[in-house]
């Protein structure tokens, strides 16, 4: 190794003093280190906030993707204000802009052919789901209902970010930063202007500037090859083409050139540079293995050190150990990828992935063996003809477990309830949100059918274990691993009942609503 990155070793024993093997001295260029000595390099905390994206638990819910207005067959008449969307399970259908905030879901679809664009454009091609207070508007019911069939509400993440009115709602304030950092990605490391403030989501970083009047100098620096260097020091690497994850910690710790230092003159300088960079609106790829960068790239990096106060030709000499350096890791990088995409082929070819779970495969396995023998509930025991009552029960109500001595018929919330007039009707009740169904909700108005219905689930949960311990032993050992394995079985069970409730049936007759009030 060079001088001053070797291992050090202690005595005869050969004890290692030196840091771990996966640390930043090994996955980075050795010019990364030189440059966060610089005195005139700062971390980006300094100099901006840095937020991460919105983690709303089911992305696939909350982020809509518009659709022309006649894509579907037959047309969506749409009316002013309202957009058509397409959301979870792909269902389709109108929301009113007021109900959407504009968003940016991807890296992936931040692309103008085969380059990046470096501004977000202004007509979102997604929304992010942000309904108003009060009733629920145009195609929402209709979508958040879907959502609970789908077991969405059931989400960890999506129920600690929900309101008490309603889980479809989170709480978490919105992420629309000036500047856009991938949270991941490979080799380009640069930032996306975001001047309309789109929604970021959770695979994004957004920076703000501290004092705001340097914002445009922020995203030079993000956008110069001295951050992208600075992002393989702190980054975690994937292992996929030398993409590196740099959440929110890893990216204040960033070291940047220090725009508080630059003058008058320097600032117009970096600044036009920008706006030339802006104005093709391509993100300045980074630099390849032969140590080429495009004019724009180099013109960024030597702007910014000549405004540090650089002569030409040192700033010059500077860059061009930078891009070498760059050169031989990405050259390095590449290679290890190649191998490993000829691993990758050779695993898919064979039918194994990287990312299974030993205990998700066997569940399933045991679920399609014993699925024939197991009914869907309630639809399996709801003739057409059955007189339904459609109940508005959110997650957060409390159902009794046992018959009270008073209000035998009550289901309630904090600040409201309802009567169902009968216990049977609350375990029944119980009954689908054990599968998971809550929210707009049908319950037989006969308490005797409804509680034939919930006997005959608690009878099928019995079996349902017996059956699939039995089944599960063929494919693992031990009482814990057949215990996970039937629950992850039992979770299928429970999906395909939400499943079922999809499917459209005869309209039941004498169908009353009855909400929480």
């Amino acid at each position: 190794m060079e001088s001053g990155l070797a291992p050090q070793v202690a005595g005869s024993g050969g004890k290692y003093n030196g840091s771990a093997w996966r640390a930043r001295f090994l996955r980075a260029p050795k010019v990364a280190l030189k440059l966060a000595e610089r005195s005139d390099f700062v971390p980006l905390a300094e100099i901006a906030s840095v937020k991460l994206g919105l983690k709303t638990g089911a992305d696939d819910f909350f982020f809509l993707e518009r659709l022309p207005d006649d894509e579907e067959e037959g047309r969506l008449v749409t009316q002013r204000g309202v957009v058509v969307v397409k959301g979870q399970g792909g269902w389709r259908g109108q929301v009113a802009l007021a109900d959407l905030r504009p968003a940016i879901l991807n890296p992936h679809k931040l692309f103008v052919g085969d380059a990046r664009c470096m501004t977000v454009p202004k007509a979102a091609r997604h929304f992010y789901l942000y309904p108003r207070p009060g009733k629920l508007r145009n195609g929402l019911p209709e979508y958040v209902r879907l959502g609970e069939l789908h077991g969405t509400h059931q989400g960890k993440l999506v129920r600690s970010n929900g309101r008490e009115e309603g889980w479809y709602t989170q709480v978490r304030r919105l992420v629309t930063s000036r500047w856009v950092l991938p949270y991941n990605s490979a080799y380009d490391y640069g930032a996306w202007a975001n001047p309309e403030g789109h929604v970021l989501n959770g695979r994004f970083v957004g920076a703000d500037p501290l004092d705001e009047d340097l914002s445009d100098l922020l995203g030079a620096v993000l956008n110069s090859t001295y951050a992208a260097t600075g992002r393989l020091i702190e980054g975690v690497a994937t292992g996929v083409e030398g993409a590196f994850d740099v959440g929110p910690p890893a990216a204040r710790k960033i070291m940047v050139p220090d725009i508080r230092r630059i003058d008058a003159t320097g600032r117009a300088s970096v600044e036009a540079v920008l706006r030339e960079i802006l104005d093709t609106d391509v993100m300045p790829a980074a630099p390849r293995r032969d140590a080429s960068v495009p004019p724009l790239r180099n013109k960024l990096d030597m702007a910014l050190l000549v405004a540090l106060g650089l002569s030409s030709g040192k700033a010059a000499a500077v860059l061009d150990e930078l891009y070498t350096s760059y050169a031989r890791w990405r050259a390095t990088v590449e290679e290890v990828e190649t191998q490993m995409r000829a691993n990758r082929r050779q695993m898919s070819a064979t039918g194994v992935k990287r990312d299974q779970n030993p205990i998700e495969v066997a569940g399933r396995r045991v679920w399609e063996e014993i699925k024939h023998r197991v009914p869907l509930f309630p639809k399996a025991y709801l003739p057409a003809d059955e007189t339904l009552e459609v109940v508005n029960v959110p997650a957060s109500a409390v159902i009794p477990a046992t018959k009270p001595l008073f209000d035998v018929g009550m289901v309630r919330t904090k600040v409201r309830s309802v009567n169902l007039g009968h216990f049977e009707r609350v375990r029944y009740v119980a009954m689908l949100r054990t599968v998971g169904v809550v929210g707009n909700i049908e319950v037989p108005l006969s308490a005797t059918k409804a509680a034939a219905i919930a006997d005959h689930f608690e009878d099928e949960q019995a079996k349902f274990s017996s059956v699939a311990e039995e089944a599960a032993s063929r494919y693992v050992s031990g009482r814990d691993a057949i215990r996970a394995v039937v629950e992850k079985a039992r979770a299928h069970w429970h999906s395909d009942c939400r499943k079922s409730a999809l499917q459209k049936s005869p309209k039941p007759k004498g169908k009353t609503n009855l909400r929480l009030s």
